[in-house]
C-alpha cells in the first residue's frame, strides 16, 4: 500500500478521534442535561445530480482503526463495487494534518481523522479540501474514555473533578479534544490548567505511563483504554461524552479530485460509505449481525482479538447523517482562541460540504 510520510505535522489527537473543540458550557451528559441539537444533512441545499456512473478508482485513507469501519464494510460487502468504485487503501504516517497536502494535490482522494488547524488553514488559503461527513461522535455510552489509575480511585484520592489538583493528565497532544475535555473537567472542579501537569504522549505509550504511575488520568482511545483496564492498573473514570456530549470525534474529508471535479464520484462513494456506517451501527448499536462485522474489523484493523470488541466501548458513528455544525463551530472557535487558526480564516460554511451526505440520504432513505 502506498505510504506518505509528511513531516511538519501539527501535534494533535488520536485516531479516530481527537481535535475537536470546546463544548458549550452546558452540564455534562451524565447530569441528565439534554443533548446538543445536531443539524441533519437532510436540511441542506439539495445535492447536484450525478453527472455519470463512470467507474472510478479512489485513493482512500486507511486508518486501520474502527473509525475506518464503514470503509472496510463497504469494501468487503461490495457496496463500493455496487457504485462502480474501486478503492486503493493508503496508509499515512502521522495524523490528519499529514493528509492535507496530498488531499489538496490529488495524491489522496478521501481522508479522515480529527478536526485540526491545518484543515481550516488550508481552506483559508483556497485549497480544495472539505469536510464531507462526520465519522464518529462522542455520544453518551458510545464515546471514548477517560481512565484513571486504579489505586487513586479505590483509595478515595480521585472522586471528583476537584481531585484533579496536582495530578498528571496524559493527552496525545496540546491541541485537540483531550485538552478541551480536560479544561471542562477542571472548570467543573473549580480548577485552572496551572493546577495540573500535562503529559503529552502517544496513546499507546499511555498504557505504560499509567502502569508506571507516570500519569494519573488519561484520555484514551480503544483498544488502549480497555487494555489498561484489563491489565488491572486503570479504571474507567469518565467517558468523553460526560464533558463533550454529542461532539464530533472524527470526520471524513474529500480532496481536490472529488471537490473540484464532477460530483457523481463523491456522491457514489458516500452512498457506499453510509451503507457501511449503517451496518456498523446495526452491529454495535443494535447488536444485529455483530459477529460478521467484528470479523471484518478483525481483518482490517489492528485489533485482532474478537473478544476485545465485546469489552470495548464502541464509539458512535452518525448513520442517520447527523452533522453537528455547532461542535464544528466550537472546534474552530477554540483553535482560533489558542492561536492555531491563521489568517485569512475561512468561514465554516466553506470548510464543510454537506451535499454528498444529503445525496446519500436521498438515495438510501432515513436510517431506522
Amino acid at each position: 500500500m502506498l505510504k506518505y510520510a509528511l513531516a511538519g505535522a501539527l501535534a494533535i489527537l488520536l485516531t479516530a478521534c481527537g481535535g475537536a473543540a470546546a463544548p458549550a458550557s452546558s452540564p455534562s451528559a451524565a447530569s441528565g442535561a439534554p443533548a446538543k441539537p445536531v443539524a441533519s444533512a437532510a436540511a441542506s441545499t439539495p445535492a447536484k445530480p450525478a453527472s455519470s456512473n463512470t467507474p472510478a478508482t479512489l485513493k482512500v485513507w486507511d486508518s486501520s482503526t474502527t473509525v475506518g469501519a464503514p470503509l472496510y464494510i463497504a469494501m468487503d460487502r461490495g457496496y463500493l463495487k455496487d457504485e462502480g468504485i474501486e478503492v486503493e487503501p493508503v496508509q499515512i504516517n502521522g495524523a490528519f494534518d499529514a493528509q492535507v497536502p496530498p488531499l489538496s494535490t490529488g495524491q489522496l482522494d478521501v481522508g479522515g481523522g480529527t478536526i485540526i488547524p491545518a484543515l481550516f488553514n488550508s481552506v483559508g488559503r483556497g485549497l480544495p479540501v472539505r469536510v464531507t461527513a462526520i465519522a464518529a461522535m462522542h455520544t453518551p455510552g458510545r464515546s471514548q474514555l477517560i481512565v484513571a489509575r486504579k489505586d487513586l480511585v479505590e483509595s478515595g484520592q480521585l472522586k471528583s473533578y476537584a481531585d484533579l489538583k496536582g495530578k498528571v493528565l496524559a493527552r496525545p497532544a496540546p491541541l485537540g479534544i483531550a485538552t478541551i475535555a480536560f479544561e471542562k473537567a477542571l472548570e467543573q472542579g473549580g480548577l485552572k490548567s496551572s493546577d495540573v501537569t500535562y503529559l503529552d504522549i502517544p496513546t499507546p505509550d499511555t498504557v505504560t505511563a499509567l502502569a508506571n504511575k507516570k500519569a494519573d488520568v488519561a484520555y484514551m482511545t480503544e483498544p488502549f483504554a480497555t487494555q489498561s483496564i484489563e491489565k488491572g492498573f486503570a479504571l474507567k473514570w469518565h467517558e468523553m461524552a460526560d464533558l463533550v456530549p454529542n461532539h464530533v470525534a472524527a470526520q471524513w474529508a474529500y480532496g481536490s479530485k472529488l471537490i473540484s471535479g464532477p460530483p457523481d464520484v463523491g456522491q457514489r462513494f458516500m452512498v457506499a460509505l453510509m451503507r457501511g456506517m449503517r451496518d456498523y451501527e446495526d452491529a454495535f448499536g443494535k447488536n444485529k449481525d455483530r459477529a460478521a462485522i467484528v470479523s471484518i474489523l478483525v481483518k482490517h484493523t489492528t485489533i485482532k482479538d474478537p473478544a476485545l470488541y465485546d469489552k470495548m466501548q464502541a464509539i458512535a458513528e452518525p448513520a442517520s447523517g447527523e452533522f453537528p455544525m455547532d461542535t464544528l463551530q466550537e472546534d474552530y472557535d477554540w483553535l482560533k482562541a489558542h492561536g492555531a487558526i491563521q489568517e485569512p480564516a475561512p468561514d465554516l460554511s466553506k470548510v464543510v460540504d454537506q451535499s454528498f451526505v444529503q445525496y446519500a440520504l436521498q438515495k438510501l432513505g432515513p436510517y431506522k
